[in-house]
C-alpha cells in the first residue's frame, strides 16, 4: 500500500482544485460563496451572522426560527420568543487542564429566567473529533459560566448527516450527558431546508438578508452537496488517479485499502494545514478541502455499491414476510446500521431502534468484503447483557432442531448467541439483484425463519 507524503496529497488536490474550477466556470453562473470556496470556520462565521439578525425591535428572529425547528420538543426546551442578554461568539477561548481552547461558536441568552447556552460545533467537512472535545465545552459551561447543564445544548452540525460525534468526544462521561439536548444536524438537509422554508420561503425578511441566503443556499447545493455530471467525472478522476479503476464495483480489496488509506491521509494532512493556516483561508487549503470532499463522495459511492442493495432488500424482506406481526406491536419495523465500513465493521439488523434487545448482526463486515469476500458470518448478538445472552441461549438449545446445521451456539462469556457461517458463489455486491434476494430469502425466510419470529415474539420481553 503506497504511504503518500504531504507533497504527493498536494499534487492531487492541485488537480482536483483544477478540474473543480474549470466545471464551475463553464456550468455555473457566478456565486460569490463558491468563489470563496469557504472554511469551516467561514460557515460558522455565516451561521452565527444570522443568528445575529435583529429586526426593527430588537427580536432576534432567526434564532427564535432556529430553535423553533429545531429544539421545540426536546427534553426541557420550549419554544423561546421572549429572550434577552444575547451574546454571540465566534471561537471564544476557554481554559483546559492542559491548554487554551477554542469553542466554534457559543450563543447565550436568558430565557423564562434561565440562562441559556448554546454550543454550535461545525463539522461539515468532517473534520475528527477530538478526546473529549463536546464533554470539555459542556464542563466548561457548567463549572466556569455556572451555567445549568439542564440549560445547555449542543448543535453539532455535519455535511451530510453521515459523520457521527465520537464516542471519545462526547458519551463517556456520564456527569456531562445532556440527553436530548445534543442535536445532530445536517447542512444539506437540516440547514438548506432551514434556509429556505424559515427565511426564503416566509416573505417578512428584507432583500439585503433574502439574497445573501439565496446565494448561499444555491453554493451549499451545487458545490458542497451536487450529485451531478461534473462531480462523476471528478470522482473517476480521482480514482484514476489514485487507484487505476473508473468501475467502482470492480475495486478489489486492495484498492478499498488504498482509498480510505488515502482518505486519512488527506485528512491529517488537512488538520496540519489547519494549525499553521489562519481560519484555513489559503489558497492550499482550499484545494485540499475540495479533494477531501471529493475523496469522501468516492468512498460514498463505493459504500452504496457494497451495502446499498444489500440493506435495502434486507428491510424490505423481512418487514413484508412479518408486517402481520409488527403491525400488532405497534407498526414496528426491522431496521439497519452498520459501521466500520472501512475495517473490522458489523452490520445490525434489528427491531426499531431497540440496540438493547437481541438482534441479528454480520460481523465482521466491510465494504472490501462486501465487493470481494465470499464467507461471510451472522451472529445472532446481545449487547452489554449477560443475563439475557445465556436466556436466549437456553432458548435455543432447547430448540436447537429448528436452527441452520452450519450454525452453532456461543460461549457463555461472549455476546454472541448464535454463529451461522454462510458461502457464496460470488461477493454479495456482485450479485445481480435476483441473486441477491434468493440468498436474503434462503438466509431470513428459510434457515433463520424461527429466529426471526422468535425475536418479534419476545421483543419486549427481552428487552435489557
Amino acid at each position: 500500500m503506497k504511504d503518500w507524503t504531504i507533497q504527493d496529497i498536494k499534487k492531487e488536490a492541485e488537480k482536483i482544485e483544477t478540474s473543480r474550477n474549470r466545471a464551475s466556470n463553464l456550468q455555473n453562473p457566478y456565486n460569490v460563496f463558491t468563489a470563496w470556496k469557504m472554511s469551516e470556520n467561514d460557515h460558522t462565521k455565516m451561521f452565527l451572522a444570522l443568528m445575529r439578525y435583529q429586526n426593527a425591535s430588537g427580536r432576534y428572529l432567526l434564532l427564535n426560527s432556529f430553535l423553533n425547528r429545531f429544539a421545540k420538543g426536546r427534553d426541557k426546551m420550549i419554544h423561546y420568543q421572549n429572550i434577552s442578554d444575547v451574546n454571540i461568539l465566534f471561537n471564544p477561548r476557554y481554559k483546559t487542564d492542559t491548554a487554551n481552547s477554542f469553542i466554534d461558536g457559543l450563543i447565550t441568552f436568558t430565557a423564562n429566567g434561565k440562562r441559556i447556552a448554546i454550543i454550535v460545533e461545525n463539522k461539515i467537512y468532517d473534520a475528527p473529533d477530538q478526546p473529549n472535545q463536546i464533554s470539555r465545552y459542556i464542563k466548561h459551561m457548567t463549572e466556569d459560566e455556572r451555567i445549568p447543564v439542564d440549560n445547555v445544548w449542543v448543535f453539532y452540525m455535519t455535511g451530510d448527516g453521515s459523520k457521527e460525534v465520537d464516542a471519545q468526544s462526547y458519551g463517556n462521561n456520564g456527569n456531562v450527558n445532556i440527553g436530548n439536548r445534543f442535536v445532530p444536524l445536517a447542512y444539506n438537509s437540516d440547514i438548506v431546508n432551514w434556509l429556505k422554508n424559515d427565511i426564503l420561503e416566509a416573505r417578512i425578511y428584507p432583500e439585503a438578508l433574502t439574497g445573501v441566503v439565496r446565494a448561499y443556499v444555491e453554493s451549499l447545493e451545487k458545490d458542497l452537496f451536487a450529485e451531478d455530471d461534473s462531480d462523476d467525472s471528478r470522482m473517476n478522476m480521482l480514482c484514476n488517479s489514485v487507484i487505476g479503476h473508473h468501475n467502482l464495483k470492480k475495486v478489489t480489496t486492495d484498492d478499498c485499502d488504498t482509498l480510505y488509506a488515502f482518505r486519512k491521509a488527506v485528512a491529517e494532512a488537512r488538520n496540519q494545514m489547519r494549525e499553521y493556516i489562519a481560519n484555513g483561508s489559503a489558497e492550499d487549503m482550499r484545494a485540499m478541502e475540495n479533494l477531501y470532499t471529493i475523496i469522501k463522495k468516492v468512498l460514498l459511492k463505493v459504500e452504496q455499491l457494497a451495502f446499498g442493495k444489500f440493506e435495502e432488500y434486507t428491510i424490505e424482506l423481512l418487514n413484508e414476510q412479518w408486517k402481520k406481526e409488527l403491525k400488532k406491536r405497534g407498526g414496528l419495523q426491522w431496521t439497519v446500521g452498520h459501521r466500520g465500513v472501512s475495517g473490522e465493521g458489523y452490520l445490525q439488523v434489528r427491531l426499531g431502534n431497540e440496540w438493547g434487545t437481541a438482534h441479528l448482526e454480520w460481523i465482521p463486515i466491510n465494504t472490501s468484503k462486501m465487493l470481494t469476500g465470499t464467507e461471510y458470518t451472522l451472529e445472532l448478538h446481545v449487547e452489554g447483557n449477560v443475563a439475557l445472552a445465556n436466556k436466549w441461549r437456553n432458548h435455543l438449545q432447547n430448540n436447537a432442531i429448528l436452527l441452520p446445521k452450519d450454525a452453532s451456539l456461543g460461549n457463555n462469556c461472549t455476546k454472541t448467541v448464535l454463529q451461522y457461517n454462510i458461502r457464496t458463489a460470488k461477493p454479495i455486491a456482485q450479485m445481480k439483484e435476483a441473486e441477491l434476494k434468493d440468498l436474503l430469502e434462503s438466509i431470513y425466510l428459510k434457515e433463520l425463519n424461527y429466529l426471526c419470529k422468535m425475536l418479534i415474539n419476545e421483543f419486549g420481553a427481552y428487552k435489557v
